[in-house]
């Protein structure tokens, strides 16, 4: 098939001869009978129109601005309509950016748009679109909310009023616009030249009657060809969707006003397009509705009770999925469906789709979490824009790391924004590579900043239901295609993860973002756990919080990949929620059970812990079992088998030895081996280059080519303090400054990196090295509840696509000797490829953020060797270690709340239930590796009871005996006594 081109106006350029005919066939469809007069009022921040102060509007004529991206205005149109006019009156608006109409009462009429999206095709209204609803006779006042946000993706250019009008339309020459435009992309699309010299004779035959004043002779000269029926099997299901960012190239606070606009212009939709159906997945957008916009909420239930909008998805907003926990995962969907059943009455049965179009790439563990959140289903888009290698299927099973299984389909024409033209319909299917299923998903409307299907959409798609030459489109619910889909012989699968070819920036861009996400879902967890441990029903005082969290865990917050005002606001809601959660878990602290005077550690993970922690400036030994609380032991003495030289470090388990540029040149354990291969934390400088146009989000895959500049420190001392001995290193360039301690503490594997990074660069990347002795083919990377093995290797396409990858708390590689992991408190982009393992600290894009990452930033990381077949354990206990500091107290102590009896299985939630004031303990297998184990509970409990991760009940749970398989997440529902 040819490509159907575009240039900027969204035209058609294969034959530009045709593009002045739909032009002058759009002057006859609105002829206007009277101009209105248009005031302004001008703001920075959204004005609510109850506090519009109406004596503050100005004039504004036709062709002058309302104000700069991101700037708000109203616009006041006002006149009189003249009287005796003919049926088909419509009112007229034109602005450049999109804006809600409300009537002088305020009551919302309809939303405009005239933003521009690649790929658009002309409206027949030209500059102006007409507002439904609006009147057309008599006195006229409106106030329409406008905004302008940027062209594509850059803050360029102006809002401007182009006018409003009084005009009837011509129901010929609207009519004669879309069929035109209909025929004229299919003949420009289609592979059958014979067919596509009949359109063109047709739209010829149609031009000349237009051009000698025959409307309806032009429409009957096209009318054979839109009455031909197509003779296709395949069918496409068409639901309507208007794709919203929570936040990108515009804050949070104008997504609300797109989510309004959005869904008052599919609300209308609805009301106007016989069997249309609107899709929508964010519940987010809908509280804001329903807290900002409550008669659009109203309208929004009444549409979703009729079933012409669908509620699609569970999760609270369409998360990045690669660096949340595998808890705030469940809460996605956990908060998400509760809201959607709360406030929509929605079945399960309603629910069993799950809507992330536009991540970017896919965890190895959402198959297993999706399916215990009651989704069978999983739609995206994202992995067609892989940038190396074409993802073999459309339509298959997914198997993720515990082998639970989800139904996949991911609409061929590869966009989640079609605009439902024979063009897309057609590359679909030649892109289809289950095609013989006869069926596929068509998600077509405007969208990345809302909108949805507008008028272009509606026409032509109408046109297209059984049209020669098309597969055959039918309006429908997304549900309704997967539920069609589950019945047909889906043959292909794949196991692990969707890793997406693109994007890998986004692991390690606004690295003070994705710090700030982890504390929040550790003071998160704590302060549950904490709850459950005092016995305080915590879900509304939480739930605030958890939103909170999930809102920005949203795919272009979380990643980095949003304007400067987004990740600023991040920042300052992440302060607000860590500082709200501190106070709160001090008061349930307070409520803890008192056993002794003096300083107690207080330990919310599911291992043991045996370390030691500064105290008042003092040094104290804590012992402390999983989810309990005991006291301090004050340090006395020193520990001799700390050593500190003028390149050396050691505390009785493993020696460091440094070289020239502050790398470890040698790492030995206590039973003599050498595990730092050619070099352990080398901090190198790495060019990262402008990529065009996504530059916060990927990084060019030939860095490497390029030597990077290696680090060298100009200070070094070290020295022994109590139970730890380290060694500072700062190092300083031209536009930065690292500064290091290594520290080792008695007793203990783990070699600590402590690191503080002025950083002023632009495009360029800070990354700490490390190239082990014990390596081998496949890395393990820690995930959401388990771990993924992948390549190390470059021997396919698809193994040189994953030149970084994004892992939680570690990774690790090993031969049959001995293993060596690399532990982090706030990072996700490594890379591990022919030896090497580097962890990606920091970046410096420019777009969409200027300032990305310059600053100050405190991070640490870590490193430790380990035994290949028992140590991985080890390595899983002290990424939460690192990862969750023992909380001081005073005289706080309490036995083990839970605990488990064997290492790899991970306790890691303990909290009150989501309703009654039973307690829920969430368990998973770390290892990979069936296991059977025994769940000891301290608290006062009585029945137990196995849960998926909505906690709905599935049977008895024998706490002496819980069955785990490889990275299986077990739920148990304790009530209390």
């Amino acid at each position: 098939m040819r490509e159907f081109g575009i240039w900027a106006a969204g035209q058609v350029v294969e034959r530009p001869r045709r593009i002045p005919r739909l032009e002058r066939i759009a002057r006859r469809v609105y002829p206007p009978v009277a101009e209105l007069r248009a005031e302004v009022l001008r703001s920075t921040e959204p004005i609510p129109f109850a506090e519009l102060d109406r004596g503050a509007f100005r004039p504004i004529r036709r062709g002058q601005t309302f104000g700069r991206t991101l700037e708000c205005a109203w616009l006041r149109i006002t006149g009189d309509a003249p009287t005796g006019l003919p049926e088909g009156a419509v009112l007229l608006l034109g602005v450049r950016g999109e804006g809600l109409v409300h009537d002088a009462d305020g009551t919302v009429l309809d939303a405009v748009s005239t933003v521009w999206q690649q790929g658009d095709l002309p409206h027949s209204g030209g500059r102006f679109r007409p507002v439904r609803n609006a009147p057309t006779s008599g006195r006229i006042e409106l106030y329409a909310d406008v905004a302008y946000n940027g062209w594509l993706l850059y803050p360029y250019g102006r809002g401007v009023y182009d006018g409003a009008r009084i005009a009837v339309r011509d129901d010929q020459a609207y009519g004669l616009y879309y069929d035109y435009l209909t025929l004229l992309v299919l003949a420009e699309s289609t592979d059958d030249a014979a067919y596509a010299r009949e359109l063109r004779s047709a739209l010829d035959a149609a031009w000349a009657r237009f051009r000698a004043d025959d409307l309806a002779g032009a429409r009957a000269a096209l009318a054979p060809a839109l009455a031909a029926a197509s003779d296709s099997a395949f069918e496409y299901r068409a639901v309507g969707h208007g794709h919203l960012d929570q936040a990108w190239l515009w804050p949070i606070r104008e997504t609300k006003r797109k989510a309004a606009r959005t869904y008052a212009r599919q609300l209308q939709n609805v009301d106007d397009a016989p069997g249309y159906v609107y899709g929508t997945s964010q519940p987010q957008q809908m509280a804001w509705m329903k807290a900002e916009q409550p008669a659009i909420f109203a309208r929004l239930r009444e549409a979703v009770a009729a079933g012409r909008i669908e509620l699609q998805g569970s999760f609270w907003v369409e998360t990045d999925t690669n660096m949340p926990t595998g808890e705030a995962l469940v809460r996605q969907a956990v908060v998400g469906r509760r809201f959607l059943q709360e406030e929509f009455g929605l079945t399960d049965e309603q629910l069993r789709l799950c809507w992330l179009p536009d991540t970017f790439g896919y965890s190895g563990a959402l198959p297993q979490i999706l399916k215990k959140s009651g989704m069978d289903w999983f739609q995206t888009i994202k992995l067609a824009w892989n940038t190396v290698t074409d993802f073999p299927h459309r339509t298959f099973h997914w198997r993720g790391i515990d082998g639970t299984g989800v139904l996949v389909h991911m609409p061929p024409e590869g966009d989640y924004n079609s605009r439902g033209a024979a063009d897309g319909l057609l590359k679909g299917l030649a892109r289809y590579p289950e095609r013989a299923l006869d069926t596929a998903l068509l998600v077509f409307g405007s969208g990345d900043g809302g909108g949805g299907p507008g008028e272009i959409h509606l026409e032509v798609t109408r046109r297209e239901a059984s049209l020669r030459g098309l597969p055959r489109v039918r309006y429908s619910p997304a549900a309704d295609f997967f539920r069609d889909l589950e019945t047909r012989d889906v043959a292909p699968s794949h196991q692990g993860e969707l890793y997406l070819e693109a994007h890998q920036g986004t692991y390690t861009t606004q690295a003070q973002t994705k710090r700030h996400n982890r504390i929040a879902e550790r003071k998160l967890h704590e302060a549950e756990a904490l709850a459950a441990v005092a016995g305080v029903a915590s879900r509304d005082d939480l739930e605030p919080h958890w939103r909170d969290v999930l809102l920005h865990q949203f795919h272009d917050i979380l990643p980095g990949s949003a304007i400067e005002r987004v990740n600023r606001e991040a920042r300052e809601t992440y302060a607000r929620v860590e500082g709200a959660l501190d106070a709160y878990a001090a008061g349930l602290i307070a409520r803890l059970p008192h056993a002794a005077e003096g300083p107690t550690a207080v330990n919310l993970t599911s291992f043991p812990r045996r370390e030691h922690v500064r105290h008042d400036g003092e040094w104290f030994r804590a012992e402390v079992g999983p989810y309990a609380a005991a006291p301090l032991v004050r340090v006395t003495g020193g520990s001799p088998e700390l050593v500190a030289t003028a390149d050396t470090l050691g505390n009785g388990r493993v020696t460091l030895r440094f070289g020239r540029a502050g790398e470890i040149v040698s790492l030995v354990d206590a039973e003599g081996a050498e595990h730092a291969g050619d070099g352990l934390n080398r901090l190198v400088l790495h060019r990262d280059p402008y990529q065009f146009p996504w530059d916060a989000w990927d990084i060019g895959r030939d860095y490497l080519r390029r030597t990077p500049d290696v680090l060298v420190p100009k200070q070094v001392e070290s020295g022994v303090d109590g139970p730890t001995v380290w060694r500072r290193h700062v190092y300083r360039w031209g536009r930065g400054t690292v500064e290091q301690r290594i520290v080792l503490e008695a007793g203990d594997d783990l070699v600590r990196v402590e690191t503080r990074v002025d950083w002023r660069e632009s495009h360029r990347m800070l990354r700490a090295e490390f190239r082990p002795t014990h390596y081998g083919d496949q890395v393990r990377c820690e995930i959401q509840f388990g771990h993924i093995l992948r390549p190390t290797t470059e021997r396919s396409e698809v193994e040189r696509a994953q030149f970084e990858i994004c892992a939680h708390k570690w990774v690790a590689v090993e031969d049959e000797r001995a293993g060596f992991a690399l532990l982090n408190d706030a990072k996700y982009g490594h890379r591990a490829k022919n030896g090497l393992l580097s962890l990606n600290l920091l970046r410096a894009p420019t777009f969409p953020d200027k300032t990305a990452d310059r600053g100050e930033h405190v991070f640490s990381y870590a490193f430790r060797p380990f035994a290949p077949d028992t140590g991985l354990a080890g390595v899983v206990a002290d990424g939460y270690r690192l990862n969750n500091p023992l909380r001081l107290a005073d005289g706080v102590g309490f036995d083990s709340a839970a605990a488990v009896d064997d290492p790899g299985v991970v306790i890691e939630t303990v909290k009150p239930a989501e309703s009654g004031d039973g307690l829920v303990l969430r368990l998973y297998e770390s290892l990979g590796r069936a296991t059977t184990t025994a769940v000891r509970v301290g608290l006062p409990h009585g029945r137990a009871a196995l849960t998926d991760l909505l906690e709905r009940e599935l049977g008895p749970a024998d706490l002496d005996r819980i069955e785990l398989g490889p990275f299986e997440i077990v739920t148990i529902l304790l009530e209390r006594a």
